[in-house]
């Protein structure tokens, strides 16, 4: 179970709340081909030879198949990766932002949510 469906469980989100937040987290999502843009790592031309790489392939990972064309180094992709991490919101987080749970009740809830979730292993 996902922390955003056991706030739905527990009755302290309406799912309508958790349905927003999620369309905010994937709206608000950046790419790590955007990314490496930004962070010139990659020009517009290599970009699009990856992704169209990955259209014609059927898909495969992006920081992969940079390296494998020899666009980006492993370490500039792990950079990368790091800094996309960094930039994602988390559930918990956007649910505080839009006032649908208090920001010590949401972390009451998530360590409750962890130790269940250890509790089960």
């Amino acid at each position: 179970m996902r922390f955003g469906e056991y706030l739905i469980k527990k009755g302290k989100v309406e799912e309508s709340e958790l349905e927003d937040a999620l369309k905010f987290q994937r709206e608000e999502h950046i790419t790590l081909g955007v990314l490496a843009i930004r962070e010139n790592a990659l020009n517009n031309e290599q970009l699009s030879t990856i992704l169209d790489y990955q259209r014609e392939k059927g898909g495969g990972l992006f920081g992969k198949i940079a390296i494998d064309l020899g666009f980006l180094s492993k370490k500039v992709v792990d950079k990368l990766l790091i800094l996309q991490k960094k930039k994602h919101n988390l559930i918990g987080e956007i649910l505080v932002l839009y006032g649908a749970i208090g920001k010590e009740e949401m972390e009451e809830e998530l360590r409750q949510f962890h130790e269940a979730a250890g509790r089960k292993k």
